[in-house]
Formats: C-alpha cells, structure tokens, sequence
C-alpha cells in the first residue's frame, strides 16, 4: 500500500509541475524584434504629425512649422509620390499634371488634396483671358484648416523656361509687404493666357492637360467687384 501511494503522489507532483511548467510558458511573452532607428524615427513622426479633431470629431490638418516645412515634404513626397490630378466642378473635371521638378509644391498640393483641405473649397477668383484661382472659402472651417497647419508658406521655385502660358497652374502669393516672395501653398489658379507680368513672380508647378474648356466656362460666370462669383463653384479634388 505505501508503494502505491507513494506512486500516486509522484503522479500528482509530476502533473502539477508539468502544468506549472505550461502556464509559465503562456504568460512569457514573445520577444518582440528591435526596431531600426528609421522605425524609430517614423513612430516619433507620425506621432508628432498626427493631425487634431476637432469637439465635433472633424479632422484638421497635422501642424506643419515653418523650420520643418522642407524635411516634411521631402520625407512625405516620397512616400506620395503622384503626380496627376483630377478637379471636378460643376462645370465639368479639369486633369493637372504636377512637376515633378518642383517636388515641394507637388508634395504640398497632394498633401492638401488627400488630407481633405479642398473639400469645400471654391474658385474664388475669375477673370475672363487671364486666370481661374482656387482653394479658398469663406467657410470659417477653410480658415480653421489653414491654422491648424500653421499657415505655412512655401519659398519660390522658378523653374528655367517654364512660363505661364494657357493652362499652366500657379501657386498664388502675396504681392504686398512679401520681400521674400513667400508662396501661399493652399491657393492655386490656372492661366488662361500667357501672362509675362507673373514670370518669375508666381512658382509654376503644374499644367492642366485635360479640361481647358470647364476652365474657361468657369471664367464666364458673374462675380461681384472682387472677382469672386456671386454662385459658389465648389471644388471636388483627389489624385491619380
């Protein structure tokens, strides 16, 4: 009888400490892989970069500084790096190509373009045989949108032998009070002749390829004194 219980409590032990055994294999987490400094780097970005919402759960765009607009969009750019884009109005789609030699302003439009910034944003300026400017509203939100990236501004990019002529796109600027020349990367408009005055004046980044004639209608509407048309034509944009 004590040779078999004696067994028995062998047994018992045995489980118990195989079962021990098990679980602590369980709770032991697997060792996660080492990060590289570049994955490292991405995390603390896309931290650092991620964009607010808004109390009504709208998302605004990421809080770009002015000392980190060039690494933003050089690291962003090559990431996204489309080139075509498509501009549908009321009126009817106008297509654009971006320059890849101005690889800033190109990273900057596809930026606004995919982060939502043009949705609800109109043609707020037409002159008939000279330009169709784009990308701003008098929505209070266009506004908000533009301040929670910081406003910021892009440095003048001339291309050699790049002059506006019928259909090149442009970043709009500032002319008073701008030494500099700061560029404003939200507004954009498209020449609807050449126009030597804004040589060397306004960087030219991009030129539509298809869609003139929607370009040109939009130039016919009625506008108030500052050119801006009494019916709002909105502005649907996404890349290619």
């Amino acid at each position: 009888m004590n040779s078999k219980w004696c067994l028995l409590l062998l047994i018992v032990i045995f489980f118990s400490c195989k079962d021990t055994t098990d679980k602590s294999k369980q709770d032991t987490p697997e060792p996660q892989p080492e990060l590289s400094k570049e994955e490292k780097e991405e995390i603390t970005l896309a931290e650092f970069y991620a964009p607010p919402i808004t109390a009504d759960g709208d998302t605004l765009l990421s809080f770009i500084p002015q000392d980190s607009v060039i690494p933003f969009f050089t690291r962003y750019g090559k990431k996204n790096p489309e080139t075509r884009v498509r501009m549908k109005t009321k009126f009817g789609t106008i297509e654009m190509e971006l320059f890849e030699e101005t690889p800033i302003y190109r990273a900057s439009f596809v930026y606004l373009i995919k982060n939502g910034y043009y949705d609800g944003t109109v043609a707020h300026r037409v002159v008939p045989r000279f330009i169709v400017q784009a990308g701003d509203s008098d929505d209070p939100f266009t506004a908000t949108m533009r301040s929670s990236a910081g406003n910021y501004k892009l440095a003048p990019h001339f291309l050699p032998n790049v002059k506006h002529a019928y259909g090149t796109v442009s970043s709009a600027k500032e002319w008073e009070d701008n030494p500099e020349m700061w560029h404003n990367p939200f507004d954009f408009f498209i020449s609807l002749r050449a126009t030597d005055h804004l040589d060397g004046e306004h960087t030219i980044f991009g030129r539509v390829t298809s869609g003139m004639e929607v370009a040109e209608k939009i130039s016919q509407v009625e506008t108030d004194e500052g050119d801006w048309p009494i019916v709002d034509v909105y502005l649907d944009m996404s890349v290619y």
